[in-house]
């Protein structure tokens, strides 16, 4: 007799255990709520999602152009709601680095240094190489510089490990090349060893030492460094007592550590030993690096930073430019990512300065979209030097974008405050605003409290469906798709038996619970009381290999209107 359990037939007696852990599932929502931005920019790899948790951190990588611009706003919107944690942005130049080369002796190019940054600013940088303070041969002091920012390394260079010979043969001799060592004694090869054989010095050392009459050992800790294209060569050096070098190893691996923030280095040469000095040089010993361009986008930069924003987990998109063009394909992009990939997303666009409540209205109608929004009025803004400047619209795009990120989903942002010193000019409220929101514009205006928006609504104008014209509402129902997708999305390839419907059920109506608790204890994205609750009819249903999860939930939606009425009665009464 046997027994089937946790997989396997047992047949031999014995007490079985298994751990059932389907309720230790984590039912906290886990869907984020990023802003990504996509723009032009002095500093930053090109097409490479970069993430900035403050502005000082952006200022050091992008530099200054409109995308820093947008992430300082972004990431300090209002002062009324938070800001993100932190927000994703793109250069969309294509954008090159500035090199130069190392040379050796015989002028031969040996390592080529290029910049960690990208565009003309990396001209800027300047390497000088000098022989160490210890004048020991090979061994360089090596400086970077970028204005006033140095870095400095003395003395760059490795022992890597010594080779001494105590047999009784005379004229013990070692050769090294890039990928092998040859020991000879009296001319005669008494070991050829071929270093893609080992993974590490100390490897290296223990095989030399077996080798009769030789003693290696390990220096300056190198014992864990790599054998192929890390030492000085030679031929025919004496070996009875020979200390092997890897200072060129040693110079590669300072300029790519975090000690030095300027330049990385790739080996080209292995020919020579030394490092003499760069291969042009400058009378005062650095030389600039030279090549680095900014470059000019054109339409397929954008669309590759699309591309490459498809492997990132946002939620909300602003491409930083007025290009009605580039608009049309964040729309692309987000209905493409929301309905075929189901990693549902955003975007917010924004025209160019001047722009009229006309054209903002005829923008509008050609994007016509759910998925995107468009605001038209540009803001002022305090320049670095203290002045106000006006900023253009598509930088109010990317704050509006930061204040959906920097609050919980499904909360709309209309009646809410901005963080500017002025709008471009003033609408009126109602004859201007009730125009361009039944246009599908995204606008806001100077009241007696402050800048707000005054409705936050997308370019849909088909119907008047909340899920479509309201951003909060639509926002809300993607977090439920996506939340509760993810909490049953492990269940595909289960048995389609009555446990796996019971525990789809259970964690879809988890998920369900956690956002329909409200603010500040939950996410408050769904809404309801006992007579009518935020979420019923939790079913969870299998056909063949189809399990078919449903239910009904009611998305909070904003309050954007009070209507007051007041019953005016004449007084009556009498007097004695």
């Amino acid at each position: 007799m046997s027994v089937f359990f946790n997989g396997r037939l047992w047949t031999t007696p014995a007490s079985m255990t298994v751990v059932d852990d389907s309720a230790m599932h984590n039912n906290n929502l886990s869907v984020g709520n990023v802003v990504a931005l996509i723009g032009h920019s002095t500093g930053g790899a090109p097409k490479t999602p970069l993430r900035f948790r403050s502005a000082a951190e952006a200022r050091s990588v992008l530099r200054s152009g409109d995308l820093l611009t947008a992430v300082e706003k972004a990431l300090h919107p209002s002062n009324q709601s938070a800001g993100p944690s932190y927000v994703v942005a793109m250069r969309v130049d294509p954008a090159l680095q500035s090199s130069a080369i190392l040379a050796g002796t015989g002028n031969e190019s040996m390592i080529e240094l290029l910049s960690t940054g990208y565009g003309v600013w990396t001209q800027q940088i300047q390497v000088k190489v000098e022989n160490g303070s210890s004048g020991e041969t090979g061994k360089k002091k090596i400086t970077t510089r970028f204005g006033s920012t140095y870095y400095t390394a003395d003395d760059v260079g490795r022992n890597a490990f010594s080779v001494e010979y105590s047999g009784s043969g005379a004229s013990p001799t070692i050769d090294i090349s890039t990928t092998s060592i040859e020991l000879k004694v009296a001319g005669s090869s008494v070991a050829s060893i071929d270093l893609n054989s080992f993974d590490k010095v100390s490897q290296l050392v223990d095989h030399i030492s077996s080798v009769s009459g030789f003693v290696a050992s390990v220096l300056e800790g190198s014992g864990d460094l790599p054998l192929v294209n890390s030492f000085e060569t030679v031929s025919g050096a004496d070996a009875a007592d020979y200390t092997v070098t890897a200072n060129r190893y040693e110079a590669v691996r300072w300029f790519n550590s975090i000690s030095e923030g300027l330049v990385d280095a790739t080996m080209l040469s292995l020919n020579a030993n030394v490092i003499t000095n760069l291969s042009n040089t400058a009378d005062d010993g650095f030389v600039s690096l030279t090549g680095g361009v900014n470059g000019s986008s054109v339409a397929t930069d954008w669309n590759d930073c699309f591309s490459a924003l498809q492997t990132e987990d946002v939620q909300w998109v602003v491409p930083v430019t007025a290009d009605a063009s580039v608009h049309a394909m964040a729309d692309t992009h987000c209905s493409f990512m929301s309905d075929v990939v189901q990693n549902e997303r955003r975007a917010i666009v924004g025209t160019a300065t001047g722009t009229t409540d006309e054209a903002a209205i005829s923008a509008a109608l050609a994007i016509n979209s759910d998925r995107t929004s468009l605001v038209h009025l540009g803001f002022y803004d305090y320049a670095t030097d203290g002045s106000t400047v006006l900023r253009e619209p598509y930088i109010l795009a990317a704050l509006l974008a930061g204040m959906f990120s920097g609050v919980n989903p499904g909360t709309a942002l209309t009646n809410k405050s901005i963080n500017v010193r002025g709008l471009e000019r003033k609408l009126r409220n109602p004859t201007d605003t009730d125009r361009l929101i039944n246009g599908g514009v995204f606008c806001v205006e100077q009241t007696s409290k402050g800048f707000k928006v005054v409705r936050s609504i997308s370019t849909w104008i088909t119907n008047q469906n909340y899920n479509r014209v309201e951003v909060s509402v639509g926002t809300a129902v993607d977090y439920v798709a996506r939340n509760v997708r993810e909490a049953v999305d492990d269940l595909r390839g289960w048995k389609g038996a009555p446990e796996t419907l019971a525990i789809a059920k259970r964690r879809a109506t988890a998920v369900l619970e956690e956002m329909a608790r409200s603010e500040p204890y939950g996410a408050g994205i769904l809404a309801g009381d006992d007579a009518s609750p935020p979420f019923k009819d939790v079913v969870a249903s299998l056909e063949g290999d189809v399990m078919r999860v449903e239910f009904q939930c009611s998305p909070v939606i904003p309050v954007n209107y009070i209507p007051i009425t007041i019953f005016a009665v004449p007084y009556s009464g009498s007097t004695a």
